[in-house]
């Protein structure tokens, strides 16, 4: 029967996932000893082809573990380099987002709610998000009307179920 060895080195710990690394490999090798392949000559040839099925199988066996190691510690890898992310402001990259244009026309309705005036939603200019227990958004608002102007609104939108708040609406100098 063929006995399975594992590179000890490329096969990757709970402890080496914790350590962000971009590429990892895993390495299975199959070896047969010289004293199991005498056996074989001295078998009919139906055992030694169960005994050839139970090493493919072995073989499988092992490197589907050791794919499913590699995929394992490339997603808590991925999973660590969100989580570094979690609390640090990133800029929105692309603004002409429906969800982000939605989010400022949301927020320009609520503010006039809240004051009474009747500012009319331009479009979002710029913006930056938080991950944190939900989002934290700050976005730079264009307002249309005889006063065109800029707003800086601050928006905190809670995991779902979705529900938004507006957190502050300041005009921008300038």
């Amino acid at each position: 029967m063929a006995s399975l060895t594992t590179n000890a080195l490329c096969v990757p710990t709970m402890a080496a996932a914790a350590a962000p690394r971009l590429h990892r490999r895993s390495l299975v090798v199959a070896r047969t000893s010289a004293a199991k392949r005498d056996e074989h000559q001295d078998r009919p040839a139906a055992k030694v082809a169960a005994a050839g099925g139970r090493r493919q199988a072995m073989v499988l066996f092992a490197a589907a573990a050791a794919i499913t190691v590699s995929t394992a510690a490339a997603g808590q890898s991925a999973r660590a380099a969100v989580s570094t992310k979690t609390g640090q402001w990133a800029e929105i990259e692309n603004v002409t987002d429906p969800y982000v244009q939605d989010l400022g026309k949301w927020a320009v309705t609520e503010h006039n709610k809240q004051s009474g005036e009747s500012l009319e939603f331009g479009k979002v200019v710029r913006g930056r998000q938080q991950v944190v227990a939900g989002m934290n958004y700050s976005l730079e608002i264009e307002t249309k009307g005889p006063a065109s102007r800029f707003y800086e609104a601050g928006l905190f939108v809670y995991l779902p179920p979705e529900k938004r708040q507006l957190k502050s609406f300041t005009p921008l100098l300038g």
